[in-house]
């Protein structure tokens, strides 16, 4: 009897988890340069903004407003973010870093890809 109760438990756990997973949303993407070649180790933070957000503030509590995340070494990320309006900066180390507002829907997965210009200033002092 004590099975029965314990394995009814277990698949009680397993589907809860599982429903909250799917609740997610996912902002995924690609960072290239100029030339089209791929960024490895971009930084992308991807700040949720309240002002702009229509999604309840409830709906985000207990959330990271703030998730950070690099890229591969093929230049690829992904963040799993609540629905809602976020901002995505993205920098890396002699490019000037980029910024740009998206909005996720619950359950959706979205594609942000950007593509970083050389920074000047630093190009030239690292040719010094």
């Amino acid at each position: 009897m004590n099975y029965r109760i314990l394995t009814g438990a277990v698949l009680l756990l397993c589907v809860s988890f599982g429903a909250a997973a799917q609740r997610q949303s996912e902002i995924t993407g690609e960072i290239v340069d100029s030339e089209g070649a791929a960024i490895a180790h971009a930084r992308v933070l991807v700040h949720w903004d309240s002002a702009g957000s229509t999604v309840g503030l409830s709906d985000n509590i207990g959330i990271q407003h703030d998730v950070i995340v690099t890229t591969d070494t093929t230049g690829r990320y992904s963040a799993v973010v609540p629905a809602g309006f976020y901002d995505v900066f993205v920098s890396a180390m002699a490019f000037t870093p980029t910024a740009a507002k998206v909005r996720v829907k619950k359950e959706q997965r979205i594609t942000y890809n950007s593509t970083l210009r050389p920074d000047l200033l630093v190009s030239r002092e690292l040719a010094h």
